[in-house]
């Protein structure tokens, strides 16, 4: 090591200390460091509330469609599947895009059928979702599952929010309910 006629330390060794002592900008580097995983989290965050929102919005409409057919107002109606999706989406339509909706209403004799036979996953293989579009809604006191399905494009990395349940870094909403119909206006006055 070079050591100075004069006694001092070598140049290279003040610029360091110098350094070592400036407390000019200490700040912005700790934000610097710290910014990038706050913003994530506040992102995750976010997207987390999103997505359950839209999770609930799906679950309140099909169990206000369902009770359409339950009560047999989509038989008499002439409803079809179409309609009915449209009829689904018309309080939904700022969060899904309804063409990409996929609703599967199936009828069961019973719940001992129901349970039987079973309803097909909407997921592939693949892990990707099936495009399920049974249209039975069944006749009076028939079991009736309403089924359906959304594939949510997830904004943030998965690896962030841990959310992605599909293939491609995609989420499946779904909402599903069950029930008898009613007997459809053919229950009479009590002794009439």
């Amino acid at each position: 090591m070079r050591s100075c006629k004069s006694g001092r330390k070598p140049r290279w060794r003040r610029v360091l200390r110098r350094f070592g002592k400036n407390k000019d900008g200490v700040a912005a580097i700790e934000m610097a460091l710290v910014a990038a995983p706050f913003i994530a989290v506040i992102f995750a965050i976010l997207e987390t509330g999103v997505v359950y929102f839209s999770e609930f919005a799906l679950e309140r409409k099909v169990a206000e469609v369902g009770r359409l057919i339950r009560t047999g107002q989509v038989d008499e109606s002439n409803t079809g599947l179409q309609t009915f999706k449209t009829t689904m989406c018309r309080d939904i339509s700022v969060l899904f895009d309804c063409d990409k909706l996929v609703v599967d209403v199936r009828s069961f004799a019973d719940f001992e059928a129901l349970q039987d036979a079973g309803l097909p996953n909407p997921v592939d293989a693949g892990g990707k979702l099936q495009s399920l579009s049974s249209w039975s809604t069944g006749e009076q006191l028939d079991v009736v599952v309403v089924r359906a399905f959304y594939e949510w494009n997830l904004l943030g990395p998965s690896a962030i929010t841990q959310m992605s349940n599909l293939t491609e870094g995609k989420r499946l909403i779904s909402a599903s309910v069950s029930f008898r119909n009613e007997a459809f206006g053919t229950i009479q006055a009590p002794g009439g």
